[in-house]
């Protein structure tokens, strides 16, 4: 079939030749091109409100100044004029190569999909990156005063063995004033208010939807799954237990959902909590599905999940046992750090844990949320401290035995006794990381909490 085409764009052919479809949906039908580089989205004629056209034309306008955001939001680059010489309604995007990407739900439907990511050669942290990216691509959607209205694990593609995840289905927009809502989402994924038709999709509900993406990547499960039935008619059942009854799974007083097996290590036929989590992340997760459920304005914005997945990769460990990359429980004691996925107790010598400290003001060092995680021939990274994508490195860690873990800087820095004597370092020293010592790198400083020994 030939689609004639209209676009702003000059690397969009006028006129594409398509095979398919590929796919037929309850919106429209999908085709592939036949040069490999777009997919067509062709709308069905009934019930195709009268304004959907210029709805599309408003999409494709707010996508023209995309820059590097292009890489990970699949915004449509072309409306579909006819078909053959019919006229037609429709869109045209890039087409996203798989391989290497595949839908989010095949790697985070349940356990049984990460264990297989994990014999293809995946790790957690690869899911960690997933996370992170999901959250900037909707950061940047959002940052645009787009919401998406319909985000969940199959309106994005993942490049699981890098990290990346691509947004897709962005021909729904909503822009209030200018892009009103045209549909609901995934039941599953969508925010309670929505579900019980008090509340059309916003970027409040959007972010709803993000949280339980997030939490359905680190952790294979919805954290809000329905376990109790609450009516006879399974539509009725469907939007009771998603809507007016929607509970956290790990609600602290209400149990109702709560799964069996919950905190028993995942490679035991266990399920992951949320408490394996660093405590920021925790924190993210309660306002969501405790405090937010019901209160849309307490939600974490998707910047607040990207700023706090992003800090989480440099809190990270490695298990000796089963190789699974997990955040280290710095929070628990230490007879209860143990891998959970595998349930392996962390092994001596532990890693030292260093607290972040930024001036402020007058320029005293304030004590962050923030933590470090550092172990034998790790770097110390620019990065880690103050969150800007750099790769300096300031020095490294290296474990000594008899002595314990020691650091050498790269450049000149200072170090702080915990009695308050100040001293410089020379690029090369070694210093040995002792209990409470500060670490000063200019307007950041590390504050040794557990050296390890």
């Amino acid at each position: 079939m030939r689609v004639t085409t209209v676009s702003p764009f000059p690397f969009v052919p006028k006129r594409l030749e398509v095979e398919g479809p590929v796919f037929v949906g309850g919106e429209g039908e999908v085709y592939f091109s036949r040069c490999g580089n777009f997919v067509v989205k062709v709308y069905h004629d009934r019930a195709l409100p009268p304004e959907k056209e210029e709805l599309l034309r408003r999409v494709l306008a707010l996508g023209k100044n995309l820059g590097e955001e292009a890489s990970f939001l699949c915004w449509p680059v072309a409306l579909v004029r006819e078909i053959d010489g019919w006229r037609r309604i429709g869109v045209v995007t890039k087409r996203i190569p798989r391989p290497p990407f595949r839908e989010l739900v095949d790697y985070i439907f349940s356990p049984r999909e990460f264990k297989r990511a994990v014999e293809e050669g995946a790790n957690w942290l690869n899911y960690l990156q997933v996370a992170h990216s999901i959250a900037r691509t909707v950061a940047a959607l959002h940052g645009k005063g787009c919401a998406h209205a319909d985000l969940h694990f199959g309106n994005f593609l993942v490049d699981i063995r890098k990290g990346l995840a691509v947004l897709i289905d962005l021909d729904g927009l909503v822009v209030p004033g200018f892009l009103p809502p045209q549909v609901a989402g995934m039941m599953p994924f969508m925010a309670p208010e929505v579900v019980m038709g008090r509340e059309t999709p916003n970027q409040r509900t959007d972010r709803h939807s993000l949280a339980v993406l997030v939490f359905h990547t680190l952790l294979l499960r919805n954290p809000l799954q329905p376990l109790v039935c609450y009516a006879e008619d399974p539509e009725e059942d469907e939007r009771l237990g998603w809507g007016k009854m929607a509970l956290f799974s790990e609600h602290p007083l209400d149990f109702r959902n709560r799964p069996e097996r919950l905190g028993i290590p995942l490679f035991r036929r266990g399920v992951l909590s949320y408490r394996m989590l660093p405590p920021h992340l925790q924190e993210l997760i309660e306002r969501s599905f405790l405090e937010g459920l019901r209160s849309p304005e307490q939600r974490p914005l998707a910047r607040e999940w990207e700023r706090a997945l992003f800090f989480t990769f440099f809190e990270l460990w490695r298990c000796l046992r089963c190789t699974q990359y997990f955040p280290y429980p710095y929070w628990m004691p230490l007879p209860l750090r143990r891998c959970p996925f595998c349930g392996e107790t962390v092994r001596h010598p532990h890693p030292v844990v260093c607290s972040v400290l930024e001036r402020k003001g007058q320029g005293v060092l304030v004590a962050s949320k923030r933590k470090i995680v550092l172990g034998h021939r790790f770097n110390l990274v620019a990065k880690m401290l103050h969150g800007q994508r750099e790769d300096e490195i300031l020095g490294e860690v290296q474990w000594k035995e008899g002595e314990g873990y020691v650091f050498s800087g790269v450049g000149h820095w200072q170090v702080v006794s915990p009695c308050g004597e100040r001293r410089k370092v020379e690029p090369g020293e070694r210093v040995l990381l002792g209990q409470n010592l500060l670490l000063v790198f200019g307007d950041f400083a590390l504050r040794v909490e557990e050296n390890g020994l």
